[in-house]
C-alpha cells in the first residue's frame, strides 16, 4: 500500500461509517467524508479543497459492487485506474444521457491491489444483468456512487486520488441487500488495514 502524508492527505469516504475507525487516530488530522453520491461528493469536495490549500494527494475508502461479468470476489480490495459515469437507463435505450466535459478521469492505482475500471452513475444498479447492457460495459468491473464526482473535482484541483474499495456485492436487484448484510464488516477491515500500512512506524 501507499504510504501517506498525514499533513498534505485529505482522507475521505461516502458517510461516516466508512471512516470512523480512521477518525479515532491522530495520525490523520484530515478526515472528513463527503457524502453519498456524485453530486454532494462533489460539492462538498470543492467547499473542502477550496478552504485547505494544503491538500496534497485525497485517499478515497469505500465499498463498491462487482459487475456479474468481472472476477473479483466479496471481500476483495480494488484500487481503480479510472472512473467513468455511464447510465444503464441510457445503454438500455431507456433514456438518454446527456454530454459532459470528459466522460472519464484517471485515478492513482495502487499496484499492491485489484485493479479495474470504475463505473460511478447516479444511481444503484438493480436491474439484473445477465447481458451487458452494451459493448462499452464489458470495461467496467465495479460500480461505486461517490467517485466520479471526487475525481472531477479533484482534477480541477490537480490533486491524485487513490480510491481503495471493498466488493461488498454483485451489482444487480440483490445488491443493495447485500451491500446492507456486508459494509460494516468489511468497512472495519479496509479501515484496519489502512491503519496498519500507514502506522509511523513503517515511515
Amino acid at each position: 500500500m501507499f504510504l501517506f502524508n498525514p499533513e498534505e492527505t485529505l482522507v475521505t469516504s461516502a458517510f461516516v461509517g466508512e471512516l470512523d475507525l480512521v477518525q479515532k487516530h491522530s495520525e490523520f488530522p484530515h478526515v472528513k467524508p463527503m457524502g453519498i453520491g456524485n453530486l454532494e461528493q462533489a460539492i462538498q469536495t470543492f467547499e473542502y479543497l477550496s478552504t485547505h490549500p494544503n491538500t496534497k494527494q485525497i485517499v478515497f475508502l469505500g465499498s463498491c459492487g462487482v459487475y456479474p461479468w468481472n472476477e473479483c470476489k466479496p471481500g476483495t480490495i480494488v484500487s481503480p485506474n479510472s472512473v467513468y459515469t455511464k447510465e444503464l437507463i441510457a445503454s438500455l435505450g431507456l433514456g438518454k444521457q446527456l454530454p459532459m466535459e470528459r466522460e472519464s478521469y484517471p485515478l492513482r492505482q495502487d499496484p499492491s491491489f485489484a485493479s479495474g475500471v470504475c463505473n460511478a452513475p447516479t444511481t444503484i444498479t438493480l436491474h439484473p444483468l445477465e447481458n451487458l447492457p452494451d459493448p462499452t460495459w464489458d470495461s467496467f468491473a465495479i460500480e461505486n456512487m461517490e467517485l466520479f464526482g471526487l475525481a472531477k473535482v479533484a482534477t480541477l484541483f490537480q490533486i491524485p486520488v487513490t480510491a481503495y474499495l471493498v466488493v461488498t456485492n454483485t451489482v444487480g436487484p440483490s445488491g443493495s441487500s447485500e451491500w446492507q448484510s456486508k459494509w460494516r464488516a468489511f468497512s472495519n477491515q479496509l479501515q484496519n488495514l489502512f491503519l496498519a500500512h500507514q502506522s509511523y512506524k513503517n515511515r
